[in-house]
């Protein structure tokens, strides 16, 4: 279904504006950003530029009273958050911690959320004004970062045990393109369905595309690559990592392991 979805295409009528993040929402860019010191090794290989001047870091966060699609004003916030990295100038956006107030609010909790609460949609909204002020719209490379989702990390350890029984997967790691059972299940999975409808709403600007999944880890502390070359860094978990730990099955090589997946974005041959 979701495969079917982006090769055909479902163009929206895309409506919404940074007006929309008055309602109940609070950000903060920072225009000076910084991508996470464990990704760097592997921005390098894909020659993603690094530097301060070319690294914009946004934080949302629902924080405040808003109105709800049925016009109610006032409705309590739900605390859910995005914060996201953008890189114009390297057509990337790396996924770090998104929440969304659905899933805050709790799902079928009959709590109510703003009309602006999807991950494909908010990206989109932010992809575009970060990428329209340098006027480069070309969207390459999206990473969904340190992955905590049970189901999620569950599936990629699936997937590479049964392949290799690989513990530790480096940078390259290991790619899986649509026609494949392997990038079927990542796509179908919270950290694709995003990716899925991102390509298929916006298909009249981002052309037709297709993604391809690569899936690799990283330790806490730096960077290595296949080869054995590596780069040194001063990760830390985060609280959210921490929280997510408990009933988790970690692969264990020299400590937690962070998950990531970075989806491609290709061309289709699809008409």
């Amino acid at each position: 279904m979701l495969l079917n979805m982006i090769l055909h295409g479902q163009p929206v009528d895309y409506s919404w504006s940074p007006e929309a993040l008055k309602n109940g929402w609070t950000w903060q860019r920072n225009v000076l950003g910084a991508p996470p010191e464990e990704l760097l090794g592997a921005l390098g290989k894909l020659g993603v530029p690094t530097d301060v001047h070319s690294v914009h870091s946004i934080y949302l966060k629902q924080d405040r009273p808003f109105m709800d699609s049925f016009g109610i004003l006032n409705n309590a916030p739900t605390k859910g958050l995005y914060f996201n990295t953008f890189i114009p100038s390297g057509g990337t956006i790396i996924a770090e911690s998104n929440f969304s107030p659905k899933y805050k609010a709790g799902f079928g909790s009959g709590r109510r959320y703003p009309p602006l609460w999807r991950w494909s949609d908010i990206i989109w909204l932010l992809w575009t004004h970060e990428a329209g002020i340098l006027g480069t719209p070309n969207l390459r490379y999206i990473f969904r970062a340190n992955i905590i989702t049970p189901e999620t990390r569950e599936l990629i350890e699936y997937i590479e045990v049964e392949k290799e029984d690989q513990l530790h997967l480096p940078w390259p790691g290991h790619t899986y393109d649509m026609s494949t059972e392997e990038g079927l299940a990542l796509l179908a999975t919270s950290h694709g369905q995003g990716i899925a409808y991102l390509i298929a709403d916006h298909s009249q600007v981002l052309g037709r595309k297709i993604p391809m999944a690569r899936i690799f880890t990283e330790l806490p502390g730096g960077f290595t690559d296949d080869e054995g070359s590596s780069s040194s860094s001063k990760g830390a978990l985060s609280s959210d990592d921490a929280k997510g730990s408990e009933g988790t099955n970690f692969w264990e090589w020299g400590g937690q392991t962070y998950y990531y997946i970075l989806w491609e974005l290709r061309d289709s041959i699809t008409g």
